[in-house]
């Protein structure tokens, strides 16, 4: 598996996630149409170019594109930062999340963040599961920009 930060060309790997159906149930509740993912894969590539974190094409060992991947910083507290990550459905339950998710908090410890979180509807039990796997802890449930939300949070702190 090979992360690296979206590019203009990659677009259409991007598209093609928040486009199905089935993958933005659990995140937006709607298919994005494409003008709308255009503005959003364009601040995401402004993103990019000014962080060390950012937003990632993941792919296969060909090159196909498999997920996105993001590691945003928190703009208010810079020693947090949210993860997140979106897989196609032909790639589900292969392990995929789990290695994404595995990635992106040594990138976070890398990049020297202390508190790692992130929000899943609380009905994704799939995505639940991974991050309670690699210690995340509930910390909130309620309401999230009008939808049901669930942070996790990940304390990345070294041990004194």
């Amino acid at each position: 598996m090979n992360f690296v930060k979206y590019t203009e060309p990659d677009f259409e790997h991007y598209y093609a996630l928040v486009s199905n159906e089935d993958v933005m149930k659990q995140i937006t509740e709607r298919a994005i149409p494409e003008a709308e993912a255009r503005t959003q894969f364009d601040a995401m590539l402004d993103y990019n170019l000014r962080s060390i974190c950012g937003h990632y094409l993941v792919t296969t060992q060909d090159d196909a594109g498999v997920a996105y991947a993001k590691l945003i910083l928190d703009e208010d507290n810079p020693s947090r930062a949210e993860m997140g990550y979106m897989i196609l459905p032909e790639h589900w339950g292969k392990g995929q999340g789990t290695a994404i998710a595995s990635r992106l908090i040594i990138q976070a410890q890398a990049a020297g963040i202390e508190v790692l979180y992130a929000v899943i509807d609380p009905s994704n039990a799939a995505s639940r599961q991974i991050l309670l796997r690699q210690n995340f802890e509930s910390t909130w449930t309620g309401d999230y920009d009008g939808l049901p939300g669930e942070i996790l949070e990940l304390n990345l702190r070294p041990n004194r």
